[in-house]
């Protein structure tokens, strides 16, 4: 054979077109490892078209993914964010840390940091690396909006409940009237049509026990756990608003009945998605059973425009009680939107004694649900009398196992029993491969765990811990630090995360060695067999990591950990695919405050006004702040000209039955404190706290 026409054995020399075809039907993560190789590779990887392949596949849902699609340009460079911020996230390894405020509560969602300062309100764009925030203040709001209520005179309490795309809710209590009152309001920077105001919704609340909040740009959900059903128990009661006409969008509050669960995060939680209401509950009934075999999920979806109909109660597979016990105090339950999908999940953290073992470690968990277009067709498909597959249907009767124990249930006893189901390795990550020596294990009391989460798009274990801290490095640049330092409490970062393995069994773990792992195969159908999607996905972990390291910069630690009770503090934390915010006590923020912490993921999330910091020495040097930093206000919050968004005289909404004797009132009071024909304004632009604070460090 011609040595010209041989047929290439190195990836990088075949044809283009072939090249294409391959690389497009990579994951994100194998295509940026695969232009790693060698430099021939690393230069096809940086085509567009491929990396465009690689965002409509896999990433269209991601921020980056969507900006690069919207553009029809910049693929390669959402890739690589992308995979750089998972990387981030997977190793420990964060790009800054700084202070972004102090707040006596905030909320961290959708990019944005609303928190409370001085009795205001004030929005922060953490991702859009915003020099300004939107204040709004709480005295004159409330005074206008809530009748007779004056904050000079009384006490109030400002709860801050969700924030969405600029919608915030918040609640307030007035201490002396033992009144309740839920705010939805618009912080938009400008506001499109000054006729609807920013006010979006307001009524008193009749009862707040274990009160939950969800909205999105279009609705507003609210609930608690107060109605008495005829059994005794107490039920959960939901209401709907719509935030563009402000009224409420069923003419009743919807019980919830059949519906267990009371504890939110840790058995039962909410979510808003495409419009509606999700609700998951991992209890069946009130009671529990003594004899039992399978768990289930309890879940519904409410339409925000059903009136009167019961939403159906749907039951899907959880476990079998016999895996092993479950220590209940570690639980945690919540929703997510998986970025690659788009679907909605239910992700859950169970402490358990698996296999009924000697040892207890964390598992997370993930189940899929189905989107309202697919309830909807689902209904139609049993109404029409369509077959039609029961994962998400009532359980069947029990057809009980064979053995003792089912010989001892009488009619008393109401069993759930049905066969386990596989789980797919994609779908559940245990934090420590089976057999992990005890000696490789970093775990931490719950007590010293002061929050846990899970980062879906980097299968990463997210944990903000108490640990002791030995002596600083001589090198330190901090002059009171010497090496006979006593250990102290700080708050580091405890990451665990794992990565796909190569399809190929090189070890001849399951199968001869150089063959592909095998699928597992679905039960269901026992003619045919089919492999369950993605089954053949083999999994390794990364190990535990911890950040900052031992040896981090005095500088470093005492950012992030700014008192020395660190243990006893309470701590407040929230996170998103590309960062963690929370908040820790601080002896120079007064009147109480706490010191509010920004640790970012991104890098090219450039907060200006941040300080190089060299991990190995370090030493502090100041960097050339970003262009957008000219946008930064000459005068300081509170002093000078301050812009003037709008005006609370033009919150107060028609759309709301009971709005008409206050706007006349709050157009007074607008006139009284602004001056004659000057009405005050609700909110206002200033420049970023973060700015005047000037505490920060650029990581890498």
């Amino acid at each position: 054979m011609d040595p010209a026409h041989r047929p290439s054995k190195n990836l990088d020399c075949i044809p283009y077109d072939v090249f294409y075809q391959i690389a497009s039907r990579l994951g994100s993560q194998d295509l940026v490892q695969l232009g790693r190789v060698n430099g021939a590779l690393y230069r096809l990887v940086q085509d567009e078209n491929i990396a465009r392949k690689a965002i409509e596949n896999e990433l269209r849902h991601t921020t980056e993914g969507q900006e690069a699609i919207a553009a029809r340009k910049g693929y390669r460079k959402a890739l690589g964010r992308v995979f750089d911020i998972r990387e981030a996230f997977a190793t420990a390894q964060p790009y800054s840390a700084s202070l972004l405020a102090y707040g006596s509560s905030f909320l961290y969602s959708g990019g944005a940091l609303t928190y409370i300062y001085r009795e205001e309100i004030r929005i922060l764009d953490v991702h859009g690396a915003s020099c300004t925030e939107q204040v709004l203040n709480l005295h004159r709001v409330v005074s206008r909006i809530i009748p007779s209520c004056d904050p000079n005179e009384e006490t109030i309490h400002i709860r801050l409940m969700q924030y969405h795309d600029w919608n915030l809710a918040f609640t307030v209590e007035r201490e002396d009237t033992e009144e309740t009152w839920l705010i939805a309001v618009d912080m938009r920077p400008k506001l499109e049509c000054h006729k609807t105001g920013r006010l979006r919704f307001i009524t008193r609340l009749p009862d707040t026990r274990r009160l939950f909040v969800r909205l999105n740009t279009r609705y507003i959900y609210w609930g608690t756990h107060s109605m008495l059903s005829a059994d005794g128990h107490l039920q959960w009661v939901v209401e709907c608003a719509d935030l563009q006409t402000g009224r409420n969008t069923t003419r009743a509050p919807l019980i919830l009945d059949n519906f267990s669960g009371h504890d939110i995060s840790q058995n039962v939680c909410f979510g808003v998605y495409d419009d509606h209401l999700y609700a998951v509950s991992t209890m069946i009934g009130h009671e529990a059973e003594e004899i039992d075999w399978t768990s289930y999920y309890v879940w519904l979806c409410v339409s925000p425009t059903e009136e009167t109909k019961q939403s159906t109660i749907n039951f899907k597979w959880r476990r079998q009680h016999r895996e092993g016990p479950v220590n209940d105090t570690w639980s945690d339950l919540s929703l997510r939107v998986d970025e690659a999908t788009k679907q909605l999940m239910i992700l859950e953290c169970r402490r358990e004694w698996i296999n009924s073992g000697s040892e207890n470690i964390r598992t997370y968990y993930m189940q899929s649900l189905p989107s309202p277009a697919e309830i909807e067709q689902s209904k139609q498909e049993r109404f029409a009398g369509l077959l039609r597959r029961t994962r998400n249907a009532p359980p069947p009767p029990a057809v009980l196992p064979d053995e003792p124990l089912t010989r001892t249930l009488d009619s008393t006893n109401k069993p759930r029993y049905e066969p386990p189901q596989k789980r797919i390795r994609r779908h559940y990550h245990q934090e420590y491969p089976p057999g992990t020596d005890l000696a490789k294990r970093r775990d931490f009391i719950l007590a010293r765990t002061k929050y846990r989460t899970y980062n879906l798009s980097s299968s990463t274990f997210v944990d903000l811990v108490t640990d002791t801290a030995g002596p600083q490095p001589s090198h330190s640049i901090s002059s009171t630090t010497t090496s006979g330092r006593i250990p102290t409490d700080q708050l580091r970062l405890r990451l665990t995360s794992r990565k796909r393995k190569s399809p190929i069994d090189s070890a001849g773990e399951e199968v001869e060695p150089g063959l592909l792992y095998p699928p597992e195969l679905d039960d269901q159908d026992s003619s045919s067999r089919p492999p369950i999607d993605h089954s053949e996905e083999r999994f390794e972990s990364l190990g535990v990591h911890m950040w900052p390291p031992d040896h981090a910069p005095a500088a470093l630690t005492q950012l992030l950990s700014p008192t020395k009770r660190i243990a006893s503090s309470e701590v407040r934390a929230a996170a998103d695919e590309r960062s963690l915010v929370y908040s820790v006590d601080a002896p120079d923020s007064g009147d109480g405050d706490q010191a509010i912490l920004f640790i970012n993921f991104d890098p090219l999330l450039r907060l200006p006004g941040l300080q190089r910091l060299d991990m190995t020495d370090g030493s502090v040097r100041a960097m050339k702040r970003p262009a957008q930093a000219a946008a930064e206000p000459t005068h300081p919050a509170g002093q000078g000209e301050r812009v003037r968004v709008g005006d609370v005289a033009q919150m107060e909404s028609t759309r709301h039955t009971s709005f008409g004797a206050k706007r006349t009132a709050a157009a007074r009071m607008g006139m009284s404190k602004g001056g004659r024909g000057s009405p005050v304004p609700s909110v206002r632009e200033e420049g970023a706290m973060y700015l005047r604070l000037g505490r920060g460090f650029w990581l890498r």
